[in-house]
């Protein structure tokens, strides 16, 4: 249970979805349309910062680098969701299918601040 409450696992979890479900699944549906490249290289991006984050921090600086990185994430969601924005043509947070995500990137964020001062 205590693996749980660090954000390294929280940030594994969301790095290798967003490398599998962002690039990969999105290349895979668009059949290789190089209009949305851009997409789906800023979603590797961060994958790759998420990645950074987990495996070359730790500690307090872990901590803190998971919320700075993943609470604008949740914030971005909850606009999306009261704004009801599109992003490619596709609601950004559609209820309920968006709880997932909104969860997995929120637990970062919690484990980060109850985690923040750690040392």
């Amino acid at each position: 249970m205590n693996i749980l409450k660090k954000p390294k696992i929280w940030l594994i979890i969301i790095a290798l979805m967003h490398l599998f479900l962002g690039v990969i699944g999105g290349y895979i549906t668009n059949g290789g349309n190089i209009d949305e490249l851009s997409v789906m290289i800023y979603l590797g991006i961060t994958s790759i910062y998420l990645l950074y984050v987990a495996f070359m921090t730790k500690g307090q600086t872990q901590a803190r680098m998971a919320v700075v990185l993943c609470a604008p994430v949740v914030v971005w969601f909850v606009i999306g969701l009261i704004m009801k924005l599109d992003f490619l043509g596709v609601p950004v947070a559609e209820m309920p299918s968006s709880l997932l995500p909104l969860t997995l990137w929120s637990l970062p964020v919690l484990t980060g601040i109850t985690n923040w001062n750690s040392e």
